[in-house]
């Protein structure tokens, strides 16, 4: 790769700075043959964005033909310089800073030539949750008409790289920033000399920032890099590369600087050495600094031979110091298996004593035994009194009559309160009996409930019922725990409160009754319960059945979560508000029947995972309770 194009690609993420939103890509053209690595860098210049008072956020995305929609690859919180990857991408690296991220995927394919979008989130004064975007379009062409336009782009760029370093003797900014490139030695004797390259750069108006520096060797490509705010970054590993070291300083008289050692040179690490900076002026103004430095690998005399041969006896002392250091830690090891092989032979004799004990229980269980023995012939001496008591059972039994006698008497008692019961209201819908599938009555507590009287037998309350989506169910806390919605529409909330006292009191089974793709589902769960408020109305289910697929056993034992009281399991994330629902939410769902009607995408529907997936919505929702069966009077 020609010292151009390193030029080329290491400065691309150095943009003109202005207060704006900037995408780049560099090249704008590839070909799986001649691209080596295609760069994306998505930045706001000046740490603003007209139109945006708080920037929060800053996502690069790539457009999918098929789906006809930007997907996010990387997204940066700027608050906290927190980087999140939502896309798997393969051969490819990542770096970032204060709103800034740059993407490089090597060797990229006719895939990779996309639509790219760089957005920008965050509040205005008069409103909130405001963004803007900007984008630029990769194209991907055969072997020869990419090759005419990378030839092409690269004369472009060294004709005005040319033009610049002309001009930039006549630049004040150049007048107050000189780049500096020295090595400890110009030439180095192979396998024998170290060498240390400097690259440095006194910066004279405090108003001027560094961005960027790198030094590269002309063959072998890029040795090390440092971004703002960012640790040097090295591409050597021989075992003669020492370190890579460096600092961008925004101190006035303060030297920003990158610095690269060698313990040794061969020959194949002579030549030209290029050392490139990137400064933004006070004007705003983007300016590339670089310098050239040519190393030069001799072969080495036989007199320096013998001038490195006392430096290589030192190292070899160093080196036997190191050994015998070794062998006294291998005589200690040695020490310390020992004492561990002494303390297995102690477990062993522990083991031989746990044996006798166990031949000793042994013993004792044979006396019990014999004394099992003992008690069986008392126990036959005890029957002949158990007859002598027999007697007295017979009177106990006259008892037991005359108790049979009263007893029903009470059950007349209770037969007429029964009666008395089924002519008032009824406790429960098991009790309601109607030619209509869905009734509306008022139960002996003084509760509203809609009675489902024909699924699985009938006798549902129903506790939450979607069919049209006339019926907001984004609500917050309060609304939720006391129920909303109409029954004349047909869709409601009995609310949080007045399930909690329905099933703290009796065993229920849960319900629920879905459609999807105009075909019908259903689940049912047995032992539903809901606690109390004072412990966020815990969601309880038992032993699950039905043919959608088991969606709520993943939020069994989960807190109930409105978009203004926060109670799920996912630290970074509010899931009801970010799923725009409210439900017994964890990590954040695997059902969302509280959530949007209709909506196909994020999270955000009213999705029963195992049956719509996460992006889907169900057309139809019933989630029912009824007691599990038992007779009030007998």
């Amino acid at each position: 790769m020609t010292l151009l194009q390193h030029f080329v690609l290491f400065v691309s993420s150095i943009l003109f700075a202005t207060s704006e939103l900037v995408i780049d890509v560099q090249p704008n053209v590839i070909s799986a043959e001649i691209t080596a690595q295609l760069v994306i860098n998505c930045s706001i210049n000046n740490n603003e964005v007209q139109h945006l008072d708080v920037i929060r956020s800053l996502t690069l995305s790539r457009y999918n033909e098929t789906l006809k929609e930007f997907f996010d690859l990387i997204t940066l919180e700027a608050k906290t310089l927190n980087l999140s990857q939502l896309v798997q991408l393969h051969h490819a690296q990542i770096s970032f800073g204060n709103l800034y991220i740059s993407l490089t995927l090597h060797n990229p394919t006719q895939f990779d030539a996309k639509v790219y979008r760089c957005k920008a989130e965050g509040d205005k004064t008069n409103a909130a949750n405001s963004s803007i975007v900007a984008k630029k379009e990769v194209e991907y062409r055969t072997n020869t008409t990419a090759l005419i336009e990378e030839i092409r782009r690269l004369k472009v760029v060294e004709k005005n790289d040319q033009c610049t370093l002309e001009k930039k003797e006549l630049t004040a900014s150049h007048q107050k920033t000189k780049l500096h490139f020295v090595g400890s030695s110009k030439i180095i004797k192979e396998l024998i000399e170290p060498l240390t390259l400097t690259c440095s750069l006194q910066n004279q108006d405090h108003n001027s920032t560094v961005q960027f520096m790198y030094i590269l060797h002309e063959p072998n490509d890029v040795i090390a890099t440092i971004n703002k705010y960012q640790p040097v970054v090295r591409t050597k590993q021989e075992s003669n590369f020492n370190m890579a070291k460096g600092e961008l300083s925004d101190i006035k008289l303060q030297a920003s600087y990158i610095e690269v050692s060698w313990s040794y040179i061969k020959l194949s690490e002579s030549g030209k050495y290029f050392c490139g900076a990137h400064v933004i002026g006070p004007d705003g103004k983007s300016e590339r600094l670089n310098e050239v430095l040519e190393i030069i690998v001799s072969n080495p005399t036989f007199d320096d031979l013998v001038k490195v041969i006392p430096k290589l006896l030192r190292q070899a002392d160093k080196e036997k110091e190191k050994i015998l250091e070794n062998k006294l830690n291998i005589y200690h090891i040695k020490e310390d298996i020992n004492s561990k092989q002494q303390n297995i032979i102690s477990i062993k004799d522990g083991l031989d004593t746990n044996r006798q004990n166990i031949n000793i229980i042994k013993d004792n269980l044979e006396i019990s035994r014999q004394n099992i023995k003992n008690i069986t012939d008392d126990l036959n001496a005890n029957k002949q009194n158990i007859a002598s008591h027999n007697d007295e059972l017979n009177t106990l039994r006259e008892s037991v009559n005359s108790l049979e006698t009263q007893l029903a008497n009470f059950s007349t008692a209770l037969r007429q309160i029964k009666e008395d019961i089924e002519n008032g209201p009824p406790i429960s819908c098991r009790q309601i009996n109607s030619f209509q599938a869905r009734v509306i009555v008022k139960l002996i507590s003084g509760l509203k409930v809609m009675c489902d009287t024909k699924t699985d037998g009938g006798g549902w309350i129903i506790l939450q019922r979607r069919i049209n989506g006339k019926v907001d169910f984004y609500r917050d806390w309060k609304e939720y725990r006391d129920g909303f919605g109409d029954y004349n529409i047909g869709e409601f909330y009995l609310g949080n409160e007045n399930i909690f006292s329905l099933t703290s009191t009796e065993q229920y089974d849960l319900r629920i009754d879905l459609e999807f793709n105009n075909t019908k589902y259903f689940v049912q769960y047995e032992n539903f319960k809901v606690s109390s408020e004072s412990e966020k109305y815990k969601l309880q289910t038992g032993k699950y059945s039905g043919n959608a697929g088991d969606s709520l056993s993943y939020h069994n034992y989960m807190y109930f979560s409105t978009f203004d009281r926060d109670s799920d399991n996912y630290g970074p994330t509010h899931c009801a508000e970010y799923c725009s629902g409210a439900w017994w939410y964890k990590d954040c769902h695997y059902s969302n029947l509280n959530g949007q009607w209709g909506r196909t995408s994020d999270l955000q529907g009213m999705s029963w995972y195992y049956l719509t997936g996460h992006y889907n919505s169900v057309t139809f929702s019933e989630m029912k309770i009824r007691e599990r069966e038992k007779n009030y009077f007998h």
